[in-house]
């Protein structure tokens, strides 16, 4: 069975590609999953922990007295009654000048919290800090996406605290102050998650993953995954990353569709697709 990831419910209405209504209509709807790649991939594999993201990212081999962890730049709007995360520097464009500096001026202050930043790209670095300094837990930027940041905290008060002072040092930054008179997001939060040990990571039962997420790449090259195009054929079952709205319109204009597959959108959403569904025409 593949795993196609696609986007949101609302995005594929709006996408209107041929002859998908009737296939999600015949297919079997889902429970909702959690938002985001972890919440899928959960659902899909009967996982029962997120993938150690920032370990495999750093193409570490196993357990370590200082645990990989990754920090994600993101724009937080202050609400009356929260903080609503509306954008995420990971999706926008790697090359911004202000990427760099910004970690740039975060690099002191993670030293001061014996953390440190061994790489950064685009919006995203990874880091290095000291095991006892403990877990943050929290969930991946994909799934705080839209969400209030209160509610995703992490349950342990250095990690706020740490969380908060990155916030203050980010707010003193004169190009978010421009970026903000530009009209564009302000990356006022550093977010740390995705630490682990590369040893926990579970298994991936597919024989092929499509995708251009460094995240799936990095896990397939762990588990020994072949990465094929996105209408690569493949003896077993293929994991299909078709999240973003252009590289699925054009896989299905050039006639790729599902036939013993699982359909996941970002935001949950879901459907189980069976070859033989075609013959329930009443739907």
């Amino acid at each position: 069975m593949d795993l196609w990831l696609l986007p949101s419910a609302a995005a594929m209405k709006s996408l209107s590609l041929a002859g998908f209504d009737q296939l999600s209509r015949r297919a079997d709807a889902l429970p909702p999953a959690e938002p985001g790649l972890d919440g899928v991939l959960r659902e899909a594999f009967g996982w029962t922990c997120a993938a150690p993201w920032a370990a495999l990212l750093a193409g570490a081999d196993g357990d370590s007295s200082t645990p990989w962890l990754a920090a994600d730049l993101v724009h937080v709007r202050p609400e009356m009654s929260g903080a609503r995360v509306l954008a995420l520097a990971i999706d926008h464009d790697a090359a911004d000048p202000d990427l760099p500096t910004l970690f740039s001026a975060l690099q002191p202050w993670l030293a001061d919290e014996a953390i440190e930043l061994v790489a950064a790209s685009g919006g995203r670095a990874l880091l290095r800090c000291p095991i006892s300094h403990g877990d943050p837990a929290t969930i991946a930027p994909d799934a705080l996406l839209g969400s209030d940041l209160r509610a995703a905290l992490p349950l342990d008060l250095r990690w706020q605290r740490r969380l908060n002072e990155m916030q203050m040092v980010l707010a003193q930054q004169s190009c978010n102050d421009a970026r903000a008179a530009r009209g564009l997001p302000s990356w006022n939060t550093l977010w740390f998650w995705g630490q682990g040990s590369a040893d926990s990571c579970p298994p991936l039962p597919l024989v092929a993953v499509s995708s251009v997420d460094p995240l799936l790449a990095a896990l397939a090259r762990h588990q020994g995954v072949a990465m094929v195009d996105v209408d690569g054929q493949s003896a077993g079952p293929v994991l299909r990353d078709l999240r973003d709205p252009r590289r699925l319109v054009r896989a299905w204009a050039a006639g790729l569709r599902p036939r013993d597959a699982l359909l996941r959108g970002v935001d949950g959403s879901g459907w189980r697709v069976r070859g033989w569904q075609r013959w329930r025409v009443w739907r």
